[in-house]
């Protein structure tokens, strides 16, 4: 298992990935990313509220003495489509913004918690530095390589929004 420093370490590149997103074209957020799958909003408002989720029920918990709860929604359908509808009604800057904050006030919980609170384990499950590996850090690469791929297989180069190839001059 890796250390929970460099765990909470490797949260924060999350936020440097969406500071990428800014000059990208609104419309090629919100293009579902293949038929039937997301949008590159909507998964960025999935892991916005995963991020907003975990920092009430088990950061702050542990920060003020009390159990960790960590609740199934993170597999439950009607809390990913909460979190999908929620991305296509925020316009991208408030997306952007929302989602940075959120990630940066979980990373700066997690950095005040003491070495031994990430091996607390909530009521039967595995640990929180387990959690944050397989639930944060895993995660969140396996979405940004799907978000980063996108435009490629859309003919853009990057998520800038530059037109696609075909329509170059």
């Amino acid at each position: 298992m890796r250390n929970p420093q460099e765990l909470v370490s490797r949260m924060q590149d999350f936020c440097g990935f969406l500071a990428g997103l800014g000059g990208v074209q609104a419309e090629v957020l919100l293009t579902p990313m293949a038929e039937d799958k997301w949008s590159v909003q909507e998964t960025i408002a999935h892991i916005m509220a995963y991020d907003e989720s975990f920092l009430q029920s088990a950061v702050l918990p542990i920060e003020e003495g009390r159990q960790p709860h960590i609740p199934d929604e993170a597999d439950n359908q009607s809390f990913n489509e909460r979190a999908a509808a929620l991305g296509r009604e925020l316009t991208k800057a408030e997306l952007l913004e929302r989602a940075t904050h959120a990630r940066r006030q979980l990373v700066e919980h997690l950095q005040g918690l003491p070495a031994e609170a990430f091996h607390r384990k909530p009521e039967g499950r595995t640990d929180i530095a387990e959690i944050l590996d397989r639930d944060f850090v895993s995660h969140d690469r396996s979405h940004v390589e799907r978000m980063q791929s996108y435009p490629e297989s859309r003919g853009y180069n990057d998520l800038t929004g530059g037109a696609p190839p075909s329509d170059r001059q």
